[in-house]
């Protein structure tokens, strides 16, 4: 097996991973779209061999800002049939 095949396969496995573990707050395509930017930022700058925990740790990084920022901006409006 060559070292790109299993970069490649342990990439899948870390989309997979976020997209269990963000699917539910980010939408899928969003969540697409951060794996690509982060694959692209990191190929050829990063040694192989590290490329699979600094994709992760880039990708899970980003996604957080995202929820985050998404929190931040949510608008609560409070039940007036409560007050």
């Amino acid at each position: 097996m060559t070292a790109q095949r299993t970069i490649t396969d342990e990439i899948g496995e870390i989309a997979v991973w976020l997209m269990g573990e963000f699917g539910g707050r980010v939408p899928s395509a969003v969540i697409s779209r951060v794996l690509n930017a982060s694959k692209r930022d990191l190929e050829g700058r990063i040694d192989p061999e590290e490329l699979g925990e600094m994709f992760y740790t880039l990708c899970r990084f980003r996604l957080q800002r995202i929820v985050a920022a998404d929190d931040r901006i949510t608008v609560r409006i409070p039940d007036a049939r409560l007050s």
